[in-house]
């Protein structure tokens, strides 16, 4: 809905007084009740004249609907109601749509956190759940994302033929996991930063990095650490590579790497001695096709673990651009 339509909408419902309001909000989605009440609460006085036009507008509109007041959706999700409570009623709402309980919790939530959510994630990951969520919210999160990223996402949804049942779990229990650690997340200190600094713009990120940089050396490392990706596995120097490689389980490893950049894994295997690079790349054919559920555990570990062992000066990182020091 554009501007011009919201602003109508909010005037009409505030016209219409609480108790209507809140029955047509009944038939909303989240996102779509986020972005009308935000502009219900912009609303200043309203005049007199204003108020009567768009009531005009409505009745007119409303006479050229058929006599059938609410659309399939709607009339479904009503007679379910009714007849098996709220809670059973989503639950089958859900199943005849092939969607998710747990998906449709992102619709509480604003775009940007989604998308945050989304960035690091892959591409058929991020298309399988935005193409499950409100239109108006999906359009929303997409232009959050990195532009790369949105880009391969839409050609992905543009293919979208539907999800087995299997996969739709698997993005279910993804998008569990997420809201149950964001609930209990409790970040701190260099890690909190770290988060702040990733939903900032560039600019803004760029100039806190460079003074943190330069006033608390110390402390700007321990940040850089929290901020260590799948990617930067081929920063690690010689000696670092083969401490991490011997610290993280071997087919959580494998699992992480099947999902990873391809370019990553042709790094790695390059700056690995030939014997340990072929027994990898065996391995990884070997391993053949994963679900990506256990692809996505086994990354967030493998990070988890890197972040760890950095911030505890572990490991060496050689820095981006420079040239790499060790070699086959």
């Amino acid at each position: 809905m554009n501007r011009a339509g919201l602003e109508k909408s909010a005037v009409l419902l505030l016209a219409l007084g609480e108790e209507a309001a809140a029955q047509v909000f009944r038939y909303m989605s989240p996102f779509e009740v986020g972005e009308l009440g935000k502009t219900m609460r912009e609303m200043g006085g309203l005049q007199r004249e204003h108020v009567a036009t768009v009531i005009d507008e409505y009745e007119e509109a409303a006479s050229r609907q058929s006599g059938i007041g609410a659309g399939a959706d709607e009339f479904l999700d009503a007679a379910l109601t009714r007849a098996l409570g709220d809670e059973q009623a989503r639950m089958m709402m859900s199943r005849i749509a092939g969607g998710s309980d747990k998906i449709q919790e992102l619709a509480w939530k604003e775009p940007a956190e989604v998308a945050a959510m989304l960035k690091d994630e892959h591409p058929q990951l991020a298309a399988a759940v935005i193409s499950q969520i409100d239109r108006a919210q999906a359009a929303a999160i997409l232009e959050w994302l990195p532009e790369l990223q949105r880009q391969e996402v839409v050609r992905r949804i543009a293919e979208w033929r539907g999800a087995p049942v299997e996969a739709l779990r698997e993005v279910d229990e993804w998008v569990g996991r997420r809201l149950k650690g964001e609930e209990a997340e409790s970040k701190e200190g260099a890690e909190l930063v770290s988060d702040l600094l990733s939903r900032m713009s560039p600019a803004a990120r760029e100039e806190v990095e460079s003074n943190l940089s330069a006033s608390s050396p110390e402390l700007f490392e321990q940040l850089k650490a929290h901020q260590l990706g799948m990617g930067d596995l081929a920063r690690l120097s010689g000696e670092s590579r083969t401490r991490f490689f011997k610290a993280v389980p071997g087919n959580t490893l494998l699992l992480a790497l099947k999902g990873a950049d391809p370019d990553l894994v042709d790094d790695l295997l390059t700056h690995m001695p030939d014997t340990a690079a072929r027994r990898l790349k065996d391995d990884l054919e070997i391993l053949g096709a994963c679900k990506l559920v256990d692809i996505e555990i086994a990354q967030t570990e493998t990070v988890r673990l890197l972040r760890e062992m950095a911030t505890n000066g572990e490991l060496n990182l050689i820095h981006p651009g420079s040239a790499r020091m060790e070699a086959r």
